[in-house]
């Protein structure tokens, strides 16, 4: 990712509607299904500048937390909102022995160009999981809405759901809950990738950028209300995927 990206990401992540949404997913998931392990050894692999980290330090107080990326430019930016235990490596390579973590995290990594081999990854965030502990991912969905924003930020991968269920087999881990996320902002999102194809507007031109206030609250009140359904019954499609998956 540019270095520019890192900037926009950092300030925009504890604000933009498509952050907010994702973490009342996220939120529901753990709630639900793993908090303890949310408060024990966590590990966020692919941590970016930290926002998502902060958010899980802050609201579940886990006992042990560490973050890592592959760039530094973005541990900086981590380091600045007080995150403590920062690694820089590869998630291919995890510098940990087997069975470090209670949960794994890893939000819009295994897409990243960066990632030669996304199964290898994640095979990795599977051996530093205890038994019974629990991998939370989400990935960019649906290969036909890659666009401008994937280039920017270096997204060459976008996954169908069942493509991230076998890959969960093969990586040794029970699917507990995988769904699609942006169901109704879908429609939109598909016409402007379509209609932007192959213009001067498609190349590399980032969405981290924060609407208007009222229509960043909407947008981020539709997408804690999705998260309801998303978080139990699933969604049918979305512009993104959330899985969670536990270790036997």
């Amino acid at each position: 990712m540019k270095e520019e990206e890192y900037e926009r990401l950092y300030g925009v992540e504890d604000s933009h509607w498509w952050y907010l949404g994702h973490r009342a997913l996220y939120a529901r998931l753990l709630d639900a299904r793993c908090p303890e392990a949310a408060r024990r050894r966590v590990l966020d692999a692919g941590c970016g500048t930290g926002g998502l980290t902060a958010w899980l330090r802050d609201r579940y107080h886990p006992r042990r937390l560490v973050a890592l990326d592959a760039c530094e430019a973005a541990l900086r930016r981590c380091g600045q909102r007080g995150l403590e235990e920062l690694l820089c490596c590869s998630v291919e390579y995890l510098p940990f022995p087997d069975a470090s973590f209670d949960l794994v995290v890893s939000f819009n990594v295994l897409y990243h160009r960066s990632v030669s081999d996304d199964l290898a990854a994640l095979r990795e965030m599977a051996r530093v999981l205890a038994p019974g502990g629990y991998l939370l991912l989400n990935l960019p969905a649906l290969p036909m809405l890659r666009g401008g924003h994937d280039l920017a930020v270096g997204g060459v991968r976008r996954y169908r759901r069942s493509q991230i269920m076998e890959m969960l087999d093969a990586a040794g881990l029970r699917p507990v809950k995988a769904t699609y996320f942006m169901f109704t902002l879908l429609p939109l999102l598909a016409a402007r990738r379509l209609l932007t194809r192959g213009t001067p507007e498609e190349e590399a031109v980032s969405d981290l950028r924060l609407p208007p206030l009222p229509i960043n609250r909407a947008l981020t009140r539709l997408l804690e209300l999705e998260a309801r359904v998303a978080s139990g019954p699933g969604l049918p499609l979305g512009s993104s995927l959330t899985a969670l998956a536990s270790k036997p």
